[in-house]
């Protein structure tokens, strides 16, 4: 009789799980059908990451911590591959703010880091970034260790993209000021 009991007792709980399962099951396929119809969509984690860092970014730049708000976002673009960030923080500070005469509010690995990662795609946003670009190079200091050491790799590359761009644009409004870029970057060098 107690093994039947137990066989019973043991039916019985399978029987339950069994129910709870296909419950549960249903719930889940419920709820999956509605979101999918309501279009809802999950934020993806880099698309969080991004909105934190640029809170971060603007409470940087609303203390006028220029120097720092830009290490953020290139340090954000290069891991990222990404450069919005950077682009927000060269449209919101005006680069006559940034390079002042004769004083530059950006340390030399900032620059560098600056000019690489802005010289990499030219085709999109040129406006902006000629104008930081040509500010940069102005800024770069050969004879800062770090700069030295980092400087004629990252300009000849960002001499190789102008290159690149203006064979490919002959007509764009920019290419003069690019060829203006392209002597400024050879005389650095020279130096």
């Amino acid at each position: 009789m107690q093994d039947a009991l137990k066989h019973t007792i043991a039916e019985h709980i399978k029987e339950q799980v069994k129910v709870g399962f296909k419950l549960h099951a249903s719930a889940l396929e419920d709820s999956v059908v509605n979101a999918v119809r309501s279009r809802a969509v999950t934020p993806s984690p880099h698309v969080i990451d991004t909105q934190v860092q640029l809170a971060q970014i603007q409470g940087l730049l609303a203390k006028g911590s220029i120097d720092v708000a830009f290490q953020q976002a290139l340090s954000a673009s290069a891991s990222a591959s990404d450069l919005s960030l950077v682009l927000y923080v060269c449209e919101k500070v005006n680069p006559a703010d940034v390079f002042n005469q004769g004083s530059c509010l950006l340390q030399q690995h900032v620059l560098l880091s600056l000019v690489q990662q802005l010289g990499a795609d030219l085709s999109h946003q040129t406006d902006i970034k000629l104008r930081y670009l040509e500010e940069a190079i102005l800024n770069l200091d050969p004879k800062n260790s770090v700069t030295r050491e980092h400087l004629p790799v990252v300009l000849r590359e960002l001499s190789r993209q102008l290159s690149q761009f203006i064979a490919n644009n002959p007509t764009n409004k920019h290419t003069k000021n690019m060829r203006m870029l392209q002597m400024a970057i050879q005389s650095v060098l020279k130096t």
